[in-house]
């Protein structure tokens, strides 16, 4: 059966995206996805509509609803959602396709080491956010450092980009996030290189996580399935294509299969559950 469109769904979570809906327009962000959109259409030949879910946790459910055919999953997303997916493409970020979990702090903070974070306030991005949450709580635990006590506060702030402008902003002290690695293993860009104005300093960095995927509903027609993972495929000929990635995800290029890291990812994730870190 051939399918009359497709539904594509990531997360958009900034408040722009509220604040365009009220105005009646698109947000910046959503009008990139658009972009993204109708460059696959011209090789699917179906019309590909945007589901713009509020968090990673809202995006499974739309997926194991059926309500989204295709989505661009973060690693926490798509290894709790199983096999309810298929995965057809993987991010690359860099030339390379893991990143790693940073902790950072503002470049003119006094907290210079794991063990100053008592009494700080945290600024993470979602609860299913893999740099923005899960690893660093998870490697927290692992320096004997309890994520469930040392924080006088924990906020959630949606994105990565809001929880470093809340960092720069000084409505936190500490922020879970996303960094890119160097050859030689130095920290040469992250999250706050996206965003104006801040300056921050790393103090701590927790190995490497498998990148986001591209996946499609397990029960999604296998012509359907082909058509996407062909026209995702063609975006690394296209200039236009991989600017558009670069803005949306940070990611140069799509790449077939799935990398390595994901199994390590669930045993961290399934072990800090029983921990009852995420509570």
């Amino acid at each position: 059966m051939t399918l009359r469109r497709i539904v594509f769904g990531l997360v958009v979570p900034d408040a722009q995206e509220e604040q365009a809906k009220a105005e009646g327009r698109r947000s910046e962000l959503a009008a990139k996805v658009d972009r993204l959109t109708t460059l696959l259409e011209e090789h699917v030949g179906v019309p590909i509509e945007r589901h713009a879910a509020s968090s990673y946790e809202a995006l499974a459910g739309a997926v194991e609803a059926g309500l989204v055919d295709l989505a661009w999953l973060p690693p926490i997303v798509f290894v709790r959602l199983g096999d309810a997916v298929t995965p057809i493409a993987s991010v690359v970020r860099g030339g390379k396709s893991a990143y790693e979990a940073a902790l950072v702090v503002r470049a003119d903070a006094k907290i210079r080491a794991i063990d100053a974070l008592h009494g700080t306030r945290a600024g993470w991005v979602d609860p299913w956010s893999a740099a923005g949450f899960v690893l660093p709580r998870v490697k927290l635990a692992l320096l004997g450092v309890d994520p469930r006590t040392v924080f006088r506060t924990e906020v959630f702030h949606g994105s990565h980009r809001a929880a470093i402008r809340a960092l720069a902003e000084g409505a936190c002290d500490v922020v879970g996030t996303y960094a890119r690695a160097n050859e030689a293993g130095e920290v040469v860009s992250g999250a706050w290189s996206e965003v104006e104005g801040a300056d921050v300093r790393v103090l701590a960095t927790f190995g490497a996580i498998p990148p986001d995927v591209v996946a499609v509903r397990r029960d999604l027609p296998d012509e359907e399935r082909a058509k996407l993972a062909a026209a995702l495929q063609a975006t690394r000929s296209s200039e236009t294509a991989r600017t558009i990635l670069r803005e949306l995800f940070g990611g140069d290029e799509l790449t077939e299969g799935v990398a390595p890291g994901y199994d390590a990812l669930k045993r961290a994730l399934d072990m800090a559950t029983a921990r009852g870190l995420f509570d």
